[in-house]
């Protein structure tokens, strides 16, 4: 049983026999890619508060030091993103900061939101009217905070990590795995385009990396929302010091993604945290969300690679580069697509994958609709 399943209703059942075939999984059994994608964007961190304290992460900061982005300065950052040619502003969050940030939500309440959500549907509305398309990653979320602001992204996120109950995530705010499920879940429920991934290296063991790829698998068929899964190596930084993994590791972790997921299911690894080319005849066909004009805030001991370094990791698995769009094309309306992107299937509780708001600004006449087609042509790659 995976931790906190059962407290979070939700229903999902990996065989011992399904983990243990994906465990005799290795590099040589998974074919590479024929393409690599990526998509330029820009990192706005919304908010530093957070209710976790995992050890591994430097991105949280606590009470009284944890910082709140102004209006103001979400749309001078998302303008230079517009500016240097970016079509996604990531929203980068700690989770719902709870009670013990007094000073978040006094200027929450200063700024006429009862909570972060409200905050960030604001923040959302600002990028799409500079020219970028929201893709918020706020952490856990019940149903209500998701809806709140699931008609002004193009995709949204989190991170399930693990599905293993590990001491990095300890204390008493520890993160439960069966809450992201239940996260992962109800963005499937309600149509919206996500992305994923694991963590590797937090103190999780082969069979709980196994479990959570098909876990994420599980929902994936049932709701047809994942886009995207992440096979992330934790870095040391100041907060973590014990260790990397090591190439090996890694190979098989994304090989074994591969083999997980369906076809449709991109795989991505972050450039910045490990070199691509060690680990992207595995499987990898995604290099994430690349920044021009910011830094990783989650990483910030790691930087961005320059789009020259991105060429050279597909000229060396010799396949072409292609820049995509934060929500994967077989999501849009049929209009916006090409006619060879087979379409995800119907979701079941929204009219359609893309909200109007989204669908229109791709659409547009404007200067950013421009930039959104360019891309989805594959002409916006240099």
């Amino acid at each position: 049983m995976i931790p906190g399943a059962a407290d979070y209703d939700v229903e999902v059942t990996v065989s011992d026999a399904a983990i243990d075939r994906l465990l005799e999984v290795d590099p040589a059994d998974v074919d590479p890619t024929g393409e690599l994608t990526f998509a330029r964007n820009v990192f706005v961190p919304l908010t530093t508060a957070c209710r976790y304290t995992c050890t591994y992460c430097t991105y949280y900061d606590p009470p009284g030091q944890a910082s709140l982005m102004s209006p103001e300065a979400v749309r001078e950052l998302v303008a230079m993103g517009a500016d240097a040619g970016c079509t996604e502003a990531l929203f980068t969050f700690g989770d719902d900061p709870d009670d013990r940030y007094t000073r978040i939500h006094e200027q929450l309440d200063e700024w006429g939101h009862d909570s972060i959500h409200e905050y960030l549907r604001e923040a959302c509305e600002i990028a799409l009217e500079e020219g970028l398309l929201p893709h918020a990653n706020p952490g856990d979320q019940t149903r209500e905070q998701m809806a709140t602001v699931a008609d002004v992204n193009a995709s949204m996120g989190v991170m399930l990590e693990t599905t293993a109950d590990v001491q990095a995530h300890g204390g008493p705010r520890a993160k439960s795995p069966g809450q992201r499920l239940h996260t992962i879940e109800t963005a499937g429920e309600l149509g919206v385009p996500f992305t994923t991934g694991i963590l590797v290296g937090i103190g999780e063991g082969w069979r709980d990396r196994a479990e959570s790829l098909l876990a994420v698998r599980e929902l994936h068929e049932r709701h047809g929302h994942v886009q995207e899964v992440i096979v992330q190596p934790v870095r040391e930084n100041e907060r973590w010091q014990s260790g990397t993994p090591d190439v090996a590791t890694l190979r098989r972790a994304v090989a074994m993604a591969r083999a997980a997921l369906p076809e449709e299911v991109s795989v991505q690894v972050p450039p910045n945290l490990t070199d691509a080319r060690e680990v992207v005849d595995c499987g990898v066909d995604d290099l994430g969300g690349v920044s021009p004009v910011t830094d990783d805030h989650i990483n910030p001991d790691y930087a961005w690679p320059a789009m020259q370094e991105l060429e050279d990791v597909a000229d060396y698995a010799g396949v072409p580069l292609r820049e995509r769009l934060p929500v994967y094309e077989r999501y849009l309306p049929p209009d916006l697509r090409r006619t060879d992107v087979e379409p995800a299937p119907p979701p079941a509780e929204a009219d359609r994958w893309v909200p109007d708001r989204i669908a229109a600004a791709i659409d547009a006449g404007n200067e950013a609709g421009e930039r959104y087609r360019t891309v989805l042509a594959g002409g916006a790659a240099d």
